[in-house]
């Protein structure tokens, strides 16, 4: 007699939160299956009151395990829907007034118990009793919130077995819409008994074929030897391929009867027989097996069965999804590395071996990862492989490698490295670019080992690069997916102000400093560290010569300095390191030159270091150094080209700061305006002067919080010409002549063009009721208006003409 046990599911969430409603149909499915059966003798259990529990061993359990949930709900909140999960027990029964509750236990996918023994871990589900009749023929649970995906519940099977004679089982079934299976073995009495077992649990993907573990699938008999005959029953789902009929081994062979059941005729006198592929027959192979309906996640199962004997089962094959995926170990610290940087550290103390993560990438299944599509391996810009490290470690270091094939023969690791090295050659040494058919295609009949690659990289950075560095792995037939393998971080800070300064020729000064911080104490290396700073467009702008340069006391760094008048560079050399506190060096007084017909605009710092450039570069700055920044590190594969560098491939550039000198008004200009205009926010007027001006569009602050000023008002009201302000429609863009002046203005671009040259703006120009507006300090810039007021009290704001 079968004896239930009732589950009933239900998801909910927290009242509190929202109003209730009510779901629409769910949807969870799950699959199902027993871990640790139990094999006893008729005295062993019979000694324990044909208890189950953990005195005879591991204690059974009856696992399922949620493949997928999907909740969808209708109107404004959600209400609880009912699931029911019929678990039946045949020869067994519950233990009369047993704590049901402690039998059941949820565990997530990062192994966390949601709950334990019956009692909740996590808010997000429960479980209680119900219902209990006198005999513990039905049982019903009831859990109250939400399961997830990959959730696994464990039922303890404690129960008492009916009878005990020798060949019994203990079995238990589910029927629900989760998920439905029948007589589930969970204990079994021996007596003339079989055994079978398998060295791993193979992998299959949907509608794919596999092996059963190439160790093979061992039969024996738990007395005496096996009987003449053995049945091999396989689980739905799957089915024996027809290459398994007519298997030979030592001991035995097969027939096939049906797509799910093998007859294996065993000789005389064998207590084991071990079924595994044999040279000459079926090309080497055993038994295979077709996931033909089994879903992902499903277990192919074998009974082997015999008259006369206990059956038992053996789980064989596991459905897994066809993926290809790429990982690094989590628990593993994340390398540090200093961005602008050579493999060697020069110019630095630290000893970074500048090496990632070592990196996997590992198929679910043999064939998933399709060598008949190309596949890429992409680093973020700035972030390059170095040809080797200073230890000599190759700039792709393979570790490990299985199932990679070439020409027939799997691949060894020196051959894969010749690989990345022609990827990374043909992604121009930005990334790795693995072309079709770059290794064989698998045979996925014939190889049983899922193919499996492990590496790390010899990285480099350009200065300017900071972060995270993520590598993916892409391609036709893969999935995207991203792994963070380093980090960079910048071996100094560099911190400096705009300054808005009108031409002057010579010694103009610059009226804020320049600060460069050491990040740690004792990072810069004496005598080798090097730093050099000077500004974009050295024709018409270079420092002059005596800034003055002073580091903080208390780091005792000393420094050698010099200007070089030649190219307007300032430069600094570490002369002793810094001891118990970082350096902060500050560069001060400083003055410029500027040519007679500098344009108006921005003017870029740039910076250039002993790091990038090695031993070329002295306080001198005669070497390489002139202020062109790169990394003169070689690339992997850079050296079949010459010594292929870093600096040959980026074009990244060394600015440390965007618009360190802003030059109001250009070469040759006027003497600018003088007139004082006021604008009061969300008026129908501005003040010029005097004078009164009407509006038809006020200004107003837009959502970024930038005060928005009308262009063709402000600038009337400043003495332009109406004439002097032109409106391109087709292009969207307003025109302003002055002077020498030519300011163009776009719809939507954050910028503003003085003369040709690129003013950034703070916020992208406007149209508002067909008028032109641009924020307020960027307006007040372009038109060479130094002195500019906000009052935010009356929320108006002052633009007083130069004097």
């Amino acid at each position: 007699m079968k004896r239930i046990l009732s589950m009933v599911l239900a998801g909910v969430m927290a009242i509190s939160v929202m109003p209730v409603t009510a779901f629409a149909k769910n949807n969870v499915t799950a699959t199902a299956k027993i871990v640790s059966m139990l094999e006893v003798t008729k005295a062993e259990v019979e000694a324990n009151h044909n208890i189950i529990n953990e005195v005879l061993g591991d204690m059974p359990e009856l696992q399922i395990k949620v493949q997928d949930v999907s909740y969808k709900h209708t109107g404004t909140g959600v209400a609880p829907e009912e699931v029911d999960v019929t678990v039946s027990l045949d020869n067994a029964k519950f233990l009369e007034d047993q704590d049901l509750e402690s039998l059941v236990s949820v565990r997530d996918d990062d192994n966390t118990w949601v709950i334990e023994d019956g009692e909740s871990k996590k808010e997000r589900l429960a479980v209680s009793v119900d219902e209990r009749d006198a005999d513990e023929d039905t049982v019903t649970f009831t859990f109250n919130g939400n399961f997830e995906k990959d959730d696994i519940i464990v039922i303890d099977l404690y129960s008492v077995m009916d009878k005990t004679s020798e060949g019994r089982t203990a079995t238990v079934s589910v029927e629900s819409e989760m998920v439905s299976v029948d007589d589930l073995t969970y204990v079994s009495v021996m007596s003339k008994g079989l055994k079978a077992t398998v060295k791993k649990l193979e992998t299959v993907a949907v509608e794919e074929v596999a092996e059963i573990s190439s160790k093979g699938l061992k039969i024996e008999a738990a007395v005496g030897n096996l009987p003449s005959e053995l049945t091999l029953k396989l689980s739905k789902g799957f089915e024996f391929l027809n290459s398994c009929d007519g298997l030979k081994g030592d001991g035995y062979s097969i027939t096939k009867k049906n797509d799910t059941e093998l007859t294996v005729a065993v000789e005389e006198g064998r207590s084991e027989i071990n079924i595994k592929g044999v040279d000459g027959i079926n090309n080497g192979q055993g038994i295979l097996i077709e996931a033909t309906t089994a879903k992902v996640g499903d277990i192919a199962t074998i009974k082997v069965s015999a008259k006369n004997y206990d059956s038992t089962s053996i789980e064989v094959m596991e459905v897994v999804e066809y993926t290809v995926e790429m990982t690094v170990d989590e628990d593993e610290d994340l390398p540090v590395i200093y961005s602008g940087v050579g493999v060697d550290n020069y110019g630095l103390t630290d000893d970074s071996d500048h090496l990632s993560l070592e990196i996997t990438v590992e198929e679910s299944f043999p064939g998933a990862w399709n060598m008949k599509k190309a596949f890429y391996f992409k680093l973020p810009e700035g972030v390059y492989v170095a040809e080797e490290n200073s230890d000599g470690v190759n700039g792709v270091d393979v570790t490990e490698v299985e199932g990679l094939y070439l020409n027939g023969k799997e691949a060894s690791a020196d051959e894969v490295e010749g690989k990345f090295l022609k990827a990374y050659q043909d992604g121009d040494y930005v990334e790795f670019e693995f072309k079709r058919r770059t290794f064989d295609d698998v045979n996925t009949t014939t190889q049983s080992d899922p193919a499996k690659l492990t590496f790390t990289l010899t990285l480099v950075a350009d200065p300017t690069f900071e972060g995270e560095v993520d590598l993916t792995l892409t391609g036709d037939d893969i999935d995207e997916q991203t792994v963070t393998i380093a980090e960079f971080v910048k071996p100094y800070e560099v911190k400096a102000e705009r300054n808005d300064l009108k031409i002057d020729y010579r010694y103009t000064k610059v009226p804020t400093a320049i600060t460069v911080t050491e990040p740690e104490a004792g990072l810069w290396e004496e005598k080798e560290a090097v730093f050099a700073l000077n500004i974009e467009k050295g024709n018409v702008i270079q420092f002059e010569k005596d800034a003055t340069f002073t580091v903080n006391e208390d780091s005792e760094m000393k420094l050698n300095c010099s200007t070089n008048k030649n190219n307007g560079t300032l430069a600094f050399q570490v002369k002793e390191a810094s001891d118990d506190e970082a350096a902060v060096v500050t560069i001060s007084d400083m003055e410029l030159y500027m040519s007679r017909d500098i344009p108006a605009g921005f003017y870029d710092l740039l910076l250039t270091t002993s790091m990038e450039q090695g031993s070329d570069m002295d306080v001198s700055f005669s070497g390489k150094g002139s202020g062109d920044g790169y990394l003169d590190t070689v690339l992997f594969g850079g050296v079949e080209k010459d010594d292929y560098t870093v600096g040959d491939v980026s074009d990244y550039e060394n600015v440390v700061k965007e618009g360190f000198i802003n030059i109001i008004t250009g070469g040759r200009d006027e003497d600018g305006f003088t007139t004082k205009v006021v604008v009061p926010i969300g008026a129908d007027y501005i003040l010029s002067g005097e004078n009164k001006i009407a509006l038809d569009v006020p200004a107003y602050i837009n959502d970024a919080g930038y005060t928005m000023l009308p262009v063709r008002a402000v600038a009337n009201a400043l003495g332009i010409d109406k004439n002097a302000v032109l409106w391109d429609q087709p292009t969207r863009t307003v025109t302003i002549m002055y002077g020498q002046r030519i300011i163009t203005m776009t719809y939507g671009q954050k910028v503003i063009y003085v003369n040709g040259s690129a003013l950034p703006a703070s916020s992208a120009v406007e149209i508002k009721d067909d008028r032109t507006f641009l924020p307020m300090r960027d307006l007040a810039t372009a038109l060479g208006v130094l002195d500019i007021e906000w009052d935010a009290v009356n929320r108006t704001a002052t633009l007083n003409g130069n004097q």
